[in-house]
C-alpha cells in the first residue's frame, strides 16, 4: 500500500482532516484533491475510515519504532526515561497533523470496533504500556528510578499524564512550546521517581 497515489490520498486526508475535521472531509474532496478517482481511494483504503486507520497505525508504528530504539542504547532507566519524554514531544513535533487528528477526531464507532482487547490498534497502544514499564523496571532494578507502585501501574498513569497533556496542546488549550512542554513534563518525571536521598 505504498504506492505513489496511496501515499498521496494519506498525504491529502491527513491535511484535510486536520484543516476541516474528519467527519466534515468526504471521500471525493480527499479523492479530487490528491489527483486520483475516488474509486482508485476506495481500492487502496476501502474507506474513509480505512484511510483514518492507516493513519493510526503508520503513526503509531513509527512512535513504537523510537521507543524501541531508546530502550535499545541499554542506558540507565533514569536516562531512558528522560530519553522517552523528550522523543515523545519532539514525535508529535515533527507528526502535529497526524498527532491532532488522532487526539481530536478519533471516531467513536471506530474506537468500539478496532480497540477491543486482541485488536491489532489495541496491540499497539499496549505496546506503548509494555515498552514505558520496561523503561520503568529497568530503572529501578539500576536503582535509578524508585517505584512507589508496580512499574505498569505507574506506567499507565504517566501515559496518561503524557497523553492528556499532548492532546490539550494539540487543541490550543496549553500554549506552553511543545519543547518546553517536554522539559518540564521529564523534569516533574524524574523528580517524582528520584530515588529518596
Amino acid at each position: 500500500m505504498t504506492t505513489t497515489r496511496s501515499r498521496a490520498i494519506l498525504a491529502t486526508a491527513s491535511r484535510l482532516f486536520a484543516e476541516k475535521g474528519y467527519s466534515h472531509t468526504t471521500t471525493a474532496e480527499i479523492a479530487r484533491e490528491a489527483g486520483v478517482a475516488e474509486g482508485t481511494l476506495y481500492h487502496h483504503f476501502g474507506s474513509k475510515d480505512g484511510i483514518f486507520l492507516t493513519l493510526f497505525d503508520e503513526t503509531m508504528e513509527g512512535y513504537l519504532a523510537g521507543i524501541e530504539a531508546i530502550i535499545a542504547l541499554g542506558t540507565t532507566g533514569r536516562e531512558t526515561l528522560s530519553a522517552f519524554a523528550r522523543f515523545h514531544f519532539d514525535y508529535v513535533s515533527r507528526l502535529k497533523e497526524q498527532h491532532l487528528i488522532l487526539l481530536r477526531d478519533f471516531p467513536v464507532h471506530l474506537t468500539v470496533a478496532h480497540f477491543a482487547v486482541g485488536s491489532p490498534q489495541r496491540e499497539k497502544l499496549d505496546r506503548i504500556t509494555e515498552l514505558f514499564s520496561r523503561i520503568l523496571a529497568r530503572g529501578k532494578a539500576d536503582g535509578t528510578l524508585h517505584l512507589p507502585f508496580p512499574a505498569r501501574e505507574t506506567a499507565e498513569m504517566l501515559r496518561g499524564s503524557f497523553y492528556g497533556n499532548t492532546r490539550l496542546k494539540m487543541l490550543g488549550l496549553i500554549r506552553t512550546p511543545l519543547p518546553r512542554l517536554a522539559r518540564m513534563m521529564e523534569a516533574y518525571w524524574l523528580k517524582a521517581l528520584a530515588p529518596p536521598t
